[in-house]
């Protein structure tokens, strides 16, 4: 049986993402790599010996178990929102990403500068969290 056209041409599917959706973007691109640069460095604190060690790497553990949760739940909301995304071009300059929202296809590019700043911004908000509870 058929699809009717009014599903094929809904108007609604084509619409560029809306601002909640862009925040699920830029989130799906930056927190991943965040994660990395946490658990990087939570492995490096274990090779080194030092006073507090064990306070750090615990830290770290919160830290990682936080963003693999906001990680999964913002990929369940990308993927319920019908959203793709996926890395396109990495240059010297800038990193460009590409998605789908519904059928709208875009890109977006980032200065390397512009992710290490948001990379930052990330990391410092996850551990606020934990040392003000």
């Amino acid at each position: 049986m058929a699809m009717p056209l009014s599903k094929v041409n809904n108007s609604y599917l084509y619409h560029p993402p809306a601002h909640d959706e862009i925040q699920l973007l830029h989130k799906a691109i930056i927190l991943p790599l965040a994660l990395v640069i946490v658990e990087r460095n939570r492995r490096e604190l274990e090779r080194k010996a030092r006073t507090l060690r064990s306070i750090f790497t615990r830290a770290a553990d919160i830290m990682i178990a936080k963003m693999k949760t906001d990680l999964t739940t913002n990929t369940q909301q990308l993927l319920q929102k019908s959203i793709t995304l996926c890395m396109y071009k990495n240059t010297a300059e800038q990193i460009s990403y590409c998605y789908n929202c519904r059928g709208f296809e875009d890109q977006i590019a980032y200065s390397h500068a512009y992710i290490r700043n948001e990379i930052n911004k990330c990391i410092s908000t996850y551990s606020a969290e934990i040392f003000t509870k």
